[in-house]
């Protein structure tokens, strides 16, 4: 992204499923969503664009609360090997707020299934208990580009690596800033 208004157009990767979903995928188009699948992202990136991928995806949308901030990011590397692959560099970036401006319900069989199907089919609520955010501050942060070199065919160990050089990125991003949102102070960050 080399201009703050080419940022915008910087699709994001979301489920084949909300892609494939007749309501849902109208619903969804103006959001610039593309299909996370490795097949489509690798076109993307072979082609010079950049894509915004939420790592932790429906996994960590049930894992999130008001309370805590808990990242599912130990098992998803697949963004680092297809990076690493490509010969593309990754940017890690923490957005504060999204875990207290919707409620979302967990439990019970639309969670399930929403967990079976990889696409959320559960209940938000903000204020007024609608689907309305609640008036919390958002803070959007990034940070610098990891370096990653191009290696076509990673070991494990090359995965684990920089996936870890990940990990801890995100980590200092949210330490470095969580001050600046105040229900974040005396958050603590969990990595599952």
């Amino acid at each position: 992204v080399s201009k703050p208004d080419d940022a915008m157009k910087v699709p994001t990767a979301a489920a084949s499923a909300v892609l494939q979903t007749p309501l849902l995928k109208n619903l969804m188009g103006i959001f610039n969503l593309v299909d996370a699948s490795a097949h489509n992202l690798k076109k993307i990136l072979k082609g010079g664009g950049s894509v915004l991928i939420y790592i932790g995806g429906i996994a960590e949308l049930f894992k999130s609360c008001r309370a805590e901030e808990r990242l599912y990011l130990k098992k998803r590397k697949g963004f680092i090997k297809l990076a690493l692959r490509e010969g593309v560099d990754v940017v890690p970036i923490y957005l504060f707020g999204n875990t207290s401006v919707l409620s979302a319900l967990k439990h019970g069989p639309l969670a399930t299934l929403s967990r079976k199907l990889q696409v959320s089919l559960t209940w938000f609520w903000g204020k007024y208990y609608l689907p309305i955010p609640r008036d919390e501050k958002i803070l959007y942060v990034v940070g610098k580009p990891l370096g990653l070199p191009h290696i076509e065919e990673p070991t494990q160990e090359d995965i684990d690596k920089w996936h870890g050089v990940y990990c801890d990125e995100v980590r200092k991003l949210f330490e470095l800033h969580k001050e600046r949102v105040p229900m974040y102070k005396h958050k603590k960050l969990f990595i599952d």
